[in-house]
């Protein structure tokens, strides 16, 4: 990884082999046992909250972080944009980006 480059781009090129959509309290398991838990407000592209299932055996092809939007571009067309304005969080954190054998990475 580059410096100055998101710790998000880890899940690059993994599949999603888990999902769970609950508000607040969303859960996406990687291969490798790498977890991202969103509890921001978000949005799905391609894909109604109903199909999250779906997201299962994508993978993660492009991740943009930017200042008030993250996105995560999976195969076929879907993403997830995270919002991640002051008003769209909920807490206890923005995001959180759990890798096996490291430090919990957390947005706020």
């Amino acid at each position: 990884m580059k410096m100055g480059e998101s710790k998000l781009q880890t899940i690059c090129g993994l599949k999603v082999v888990d999902a769970e959509f609950i508000i607040s309290d969303t859960g996406l398991l990687f291969e490798n046992g790498i977890r991202l838990v969103i509890y921001n407000k978000f949005d799905l592209v391609g894909i109604s909250h109903s199909d999250v299932k779906q997201l299962i055996g994508k993978a993660v092809c492009n991740v943009d972080e930017g200042e008030h939007l993250i996105t995560i571009f999976f195969e076929k067309n879907v993403a997830i944009e995270i919002d991640m304005r002051d008003d769209a969080y909920s807490g206890p954190e923005s995001i959180q980006l759990l890798i096996p054998g490291e430090p919990i990475i957390i947005w706020n």
